[in-house]
């Protein structure tokens, strides 16, 4: 089937451990890494008013009464400044995630990106005048050129770069503390991380916040430091900090000639949603080495990514949020309705709450309508739901076939728990041909890297129902891998319109 991930590739790949042993584990307190995201937005958004601010009253000081600051020979120009600032500020790296994240001011790039932004804001607003001939815009820069041959533009030059610098170290006096931008642990042969480490916390840009050390194949530590980081006990206690989302990249630090070693550390943690790369051990090359990347200024090579990260996750949850409160207000009569029909055809509760595995492993409560017996109800579906189930209601399973039992889920989503599209979640003791699906599938757990989904891209290709064989979620384990590595969200919309389209129409719901 075209788009279809291929059918071996969940079988070819062979896993060295099972990153769900720490799934249980309490979490601890860790630095957070920052919002990226929404941190960009408040700074885009703190520099374009302090600057459209700075203007405003520029212009009511010279030659420009108060009342007229709402006319368009006034805003057509400070838009201009405005979209120009941004545009300068991004084009000199201003808000880039180490300069949103930093403690101190770039006071080089703000002075250029400041000048520039200036210089072609006010050459774009005349161009713009010139080729529009707007009849009231017109007027307006003709005072406005008689006004820049005075002090208005040394004025608004000195003004507003001091309201800016001044709005921005208000900011950082606001920070509680540096901000880890990217989280790293490296693990490796004590060689290559002291090689390694002198060339991430000398280099140009800061990519790699270090926050521990595993040093691979020791029995024990012997050492609680290690050049000054901490030291952790083993790859145990590296998947538990991944699972408790405290590490963001780990840099496997390794020899070329522990090829085998670099592949088992790989297979093991790419299971979870961090970065991997791999540090080949460079100090004992005696070769003129040119940086592989510019934004590493290291020689490294990438094994895997945390998918949809940055601005797209941003994207994503936007998404998730805006579609599921539209739907909640839209299909809230026929919940109300669900609810009504399920207390009356039957005892018991009206939603069903299910332990499954969610993002990164851990463990999540999902939310359904009843549609079984309460009394014959499975929370960890150790018996998984069969076509003619006895233990589903006449009611419920006419939701089943729908797939209406999904619809509280959608409070799933607006918690954070969930996504409307992504990898359906499997209740805890779910099997698949007798198996544990650890041990069906062993890159089983590559499904954690995103948050699940109320419907997923297996889902519509056909891939649900009971798991009576490992083939069934052998096809389910690779749609949704390439799921989660081909997304986009024309891909989430796409899924959402085929999953509408099959509510009434899916032989394989029961």
């Amino acid at each position: 089937m075209p788009g279809m991930a291929e059918p071996d590739i969940a079988i070819d790949i062979v896993s060295s451990g099972s990153m769900s042993e720490v799934r249980d584990t309490p979490p601890d307190h860790f630095a957070p890494r920052p919002r990226l995201a929404g941190l960009t937005l408040s700074l885009i958004g703190l520099d374009a008013t302090v600057t459209v601010c700075a203007a405003f009253l520029c212009y009511i000081l010279f030659d420009y009464p108060a009342g007229s600051i709402a006319s368009s020979s006034v805003v057509i120009p400070m838009a201009c400044l405005t979209v120009c600032l941004t545009l300068s500020f991004f084009e000199r790296g201003l808000y880039s995630p180490p300069e949103i994240v930093s403690r101190e001011l770039p006071w080089r790039k703000i002075i250029l990106a400041w000048l520039q932004a200036v210089a072609v804001g006010t050459l774009a607003t005349f161009c713009l005048a010139a080729i529009s001939g707007h009849e009231n815009l017109a007027p307006g820069l003709d005072r406005m050129g008689t006004t820049l041959r005075g002090p208005w533009l040394p004025a608004f030059l000195v003004l507003g770069f001091g309201a800016l610098v001044g709005a921005r170290q208000l900011r950082l006096r606001f920070h509680a503390g540096a901000e880890p931008l990217n989280r790293t642990v490296i693990i490796g042969a004590p060689d290559s991380i002291h090689d390694l480490l002198p060339r991430i916390t000398t280099g140009v840009h800061r990519n790699f916040d270090v926050i521990g050390i595993v040093e691979h194949a020791a029995d024990t530590v012997a050492e609680r430091s290690f050049a000054g980081f901490p030291v952790f006990s083993d790859l145990a206690a590296l998947e538990r900090m991944i699972r408790q989302d405290a590490v963001d990249t780990v840099l496997v630090a390794l020899p070329w000639s522990a090829s085998d070693q670099v592949r088992a550390i790989i297979q093991r943690i790419s299971m979870a949603p961090v970065d991997v790369y791999i540090y080949p051990g460079m100090n004992g090359l005696d070769l003129p080495l040119r940086r592989a990347d510019r934004a590493f200024d290291l020689p490294l090579l990438m094994a895997c990514t945390r998918p949809i990260v940055g601005w797209r996750a941003y994207i994503k949850r936007t998404e998730d949020v805006v579609l599921s409160l539209g739907l909640l207000a839209f299909i809230s009569p026929v919940m109300l309705s669900i609810a009504a029909i399920i207390k009356l055809t039957s005892r018991g509760p009206v939603f069903f709450r299910q332990r499954r595995l969610g993002y990164n492993n851990r463990v999540i409560e999902v939310l359904k309508f009843r549609s079984m017996y309460t009394h014959l109800a499975d929370a960890d579906a150790v018996q998984q739901a069969l076509r003619d189930d006895k233990r589903v209601t006449p009611f419920g399973a006419w939701l089943r076939k729908t797939s209406l039992d999904e619809l509280p889920q959608l409070l799933n989503v607006l918690r954070g728990d969930m996504s409307l599209v992504g990898p359906r979640p499997h209740a805890l003791a779910t099997t698949a041909g007798g198996l544990a699906l650890e041990e069906a599938v062993p890159v089983y757990s590559s499904r954690h890297r995103v948050k699940p989904g109320i419907t997923g891209w297996a889902q519509v290709n056909g891939y649900r129902g009971a798991l009576d064989s490992v083939e069934k979620i052998v096809h389910r384990v690779n749609h949704d891998l390439y799921y989660i590595e081909n997304w986009s969200l024309r891909l989430d919309l796409k899924i959402l319109w085929r999953t509408a389209r099959l509510v009434f129409a899916d032989d394989n719901a029961f």
